[in-house]
């Protein structure tokens, strides 16, 4: 957390169950560093029904929401939801499942767009925002380029419609093959880097003058990450890439 404070972060984002690690004691350090929170979420355990799949969600919801009733609230949580053949009506049911926790704890439940999950391309989540307009986006577009093989060159003014949705972005650079770049530093990926920058303007344009818009420096670990087999060369690597990436979001994003 030192490192984390020292380098200029507000705050984390964080999935409970990414490790072998007390949540409980990961929220006492965020609260002794003064830092935010943010909760990245999806179901692990195995569902061999989609209705099993919604009552796994739910408890998971329900622990974070408790957790936050005994520490302190996450500014919100990131649902990575369903499968990517979910139908229209399973979505429905979902986002009315996560709309009845929000209201429950007061905790915005946002859906974030991934791969693997009903989110996966642009395709799947304009219509689900007509049928729902209460639809909220944790926007990581790199998904989105890499399921597309395109950066939506012919899509805009349907993304640009999205974007209203849209309540945090996941600032990951992809590209046509792949949701992450090797290396997002250097100069041969600049034109793929300042086409994602200029969608984050434009969110960060519709949203003006609003108080907080909030961002996560989103590089991921192996196999997001090409791994070296050195785990703490890996880790490294990994941290420099999303300090890379706060300092140009700073330098470049008119706010």
């Amino acid at each position: 957390m030192d490192r984390v404070v020292k380098a200029g972060y507000v705050g984390v984002e964080w999935f409970p169950f990414g490790e072998d690690t007390d949540p409980e004691k990961v929220v006492k350090l965020l609260q002794k560093y003064k830092l935010r929170y943010t909760i990245v979420t999806c179901v692990q355990k195995k569902a061999n029904s989609i209705s099993v799949y919604f009552a796994l969600l739910e408890e998971q919801l329900n622990y974070y929401g408790k957790l936050a009733e005994k520490y302190f609230a996450p500014l919100f949580i990131s649902v990575q939801m369903g499968r990517e053949y979910f139908s229209p009506e399973d979505v429905l049911t979902g986002l009315q499942l996560c709309t009845r926790v929000e209201k429950q704890y007061g905790i915005e439940i946002l859906q974030e767009t991934h791969r693997n999950k009903w989110s996966y391309g642009l395709h799947t989540v304009a219509p689900m925002a007509e049928l729902y307009p209460q639809l909220k986006l944790t926007l990581d577009i790199s998904h989105w380029y890499c399921v597309s093989e395109s950066f939506l060159e012919d899509r805009q003014e349907e993304l640009n419609r999205l974007l209203s949705h849209v309540k945090h972005v996941h600032a990951r650079v992809g590209h046509s093959q792949g949701s992450q770049l090797p290396d997002v530093r250097k100069k041969i990926y600049q034109d793929i880097v300042a086409t994602h920058c200029a969608v984050w303007q434009r969110w960060i344009d519709l949203n003006k003058p609003d108080a907080r818009l909030t961002m996560t420096t989103e590089f991921g670990p192996p196999p997001y990450l090409i791994p070296s087999g050195n785990q703490a060369l890996d880790c490294e690597r990994q941290w420099k890439q999303n300090l890379w990436m706060k300092n140009y979001l700073s330098r470049h994003l008119i706010t």
